[in-house]
């Protein structure tokens, strides 16, 4: 939800995907509270009008959507536990309209 990124990117950048077992992966990227991607596909390999760097990316991480999700946050984790493990800590967000801005 671009809410939520909003939020969570502030000074920062925020990559987030959900997993469509329909359609396949679906990304958004944002920065500092600013949408620069949605309806991204991590994972899904390069696309027609893609930036240079873009095409580098997905070809890296063709097939891997969490790996190319982190690479376009700055993130390289030295440890799978992040995405292998439990949880450390469950958070739940107060109600209000995580849509919008």
């Amino acid at each position: 939800m671009p809410g939520v990124q909003a939020l969570l990117s502030a000074g920062t950048v925020c990559s987030g995907m959900y997993a469509n077992p329909k359609s396949g992966n679906q990304g958004s990227l944002v920065r500092d509270g600013v949408v620069e991607g949605w309806d991204l596909h991590p994972g899904g390999g390069p696309c027609t009008g893609m930036p240079p760097e873009e095409v580098l990316t997905a070809y890296i991480y063709g097939s891997h959507a969490i790996a190319e999700c982190c690479a376009h946050a700055g993130l390289f984790p030295a440890d799978p536990r992040p995405f292998t493990g439990a949880p450390d800590l469950w958070v739940e967000l107060p109600e209000r309209d995580y849509w919008q801005h």
